[in-house]
């Protein structure tokens, strides 16, 4: 049995993770600690214990690992008092905002003891799209163009301070879209990164940007990117092959891959699974399975943290940091 202990408990870590881990039979949530008590009543009823202070919480009981989902201007604080105290970490994004941080949480455990919350490498269209860009389906990989956001993107709670969130569209919503383009076309290296952004009190609204991408096989290929809250966009990764376009939608309520040519358009739906999982607990079950038996057999996985280095890498360019 695996002893887990959650530190911020907010949206994510109520509506996410923690229905995943209450119905895993391998996994024990030993307790939970956040600043507001707003949910201890309801775990009281799972025999779950509340904290307000992460310290009190370690004292109670000894966890194999944690679950970290406080802001991100509370990471290095809390880290401080609970290195060495956990034998890995599940870190909610954002987890660095330069290869410093980046190398510094890590240098505390092996790989396969740290994950990073980009879930959507575990959507069955994400692995779709990685399969149909390894067996050059549809020819070489040209080029690939990501557009997400809209006038409704929130910016509320801690999210609308820069000292707190650590950085705006890009940050919050825009990363998940840089690391699934990073995951899908087996990049192994990026450059020529460029970008502009619109600030609003210190918080990026509007990015927009290029890199490329070098992948496994020393291939080069460009990346542009356009995230904005000031209007709405397809939110869409478009991925141009030789022979045709795939379009990508990370959202779960209209995900699929759409793939074009000059003739014809058609959905593509992967035979064994039909991009199963979709949906944001199989997605999140999916994903903390893989890191629960990269941990438990103490192998590196593609989502332990060494597999992230380049999406820290891209945060670091565009925040200057």
């Amino acid at each position: 049995m695996i002893k887990i202990g959650i530190i911020g408990l907010g949206n994510v870590a109520w509506n996410v993770h923690l229905p995943v881990l209450l119905a895993r039979e391998d996994v024990k949530v030993s307790w939970a600690c956040d600043k507001e008590l707003n949910y201890k009543s309801a775990l009281n009823k799972k025999n779950i214990p509340m904290f307000k202070d992460v310290s009190d919480a370690i004292k109670y009981e000894k966890c194999d690992l944690a679950l970290l989902c406080n802001p991100y201007y509370e990471r290095v604080k809390t880290f401080e008092k609970i290195k060495g105290k956990f034998n890995g970490i599940y870190f909610e994004k954002p987890f660095a905002l330069n290869m410093r941080e980046h190398e510094y949480f890590s240098s505390y455990f092996k790989n396969y003891e740290i994950t990073i919350g980009y879930q959507r490498r575990h959507m069955g269209i994400v692995k779709t799209i990685k399969h149909i860009i390894n067996q050059n389906i549809f020819g070489p990989l040209l080029s690939v163009k990501i557009d997400f956001g809209d006038i409704y993107y929130n910016f509320g709670g801690f999210r609308s301070e820069k000292k707190k969130s650590g950085g705006g569209i890009f940050l919050e919503g825009g990363s998940h879209w840089i690391d699934a383009v990073l995951f899908t076309t087996f990049a192994k290296d990026i450059k020529n990164f460029q970008s502009n952004k619109k600030l609003d009190h210190e918080l990026d609204i509007e990015a927009k940007g290029s890199f490329t991408i070098v992948d496994n096989k020393d291939l080069e290929f460009n990346c542009d990117f356009y995230m904005t809250s000031l209007e709405n966009t397809s939110n869409t990764i478009k991925y141009k092959f030789k022979n045709s376009t795939v379009n990508l939608s990370l959202f779960e309520d209209d995900s699929d891959l759409k793939v074009s040519t000059k003739n014809i358009k058609l959905k593509i739906k992967d035979d064994e699974f039909s991009n199963f999982p979709n949906k944001s607990l199989e997605v999140a079950w999916s994903y903390w399975d893989e890191f629960l038996q990269s941990y438990k057999n103490k192998i590196n996985s593609t989502i332990s943290s060494e597999n992230f280095v380049l999406t820290s890498k891209i945060i670091e360019l565009f925040y200057g940091k």
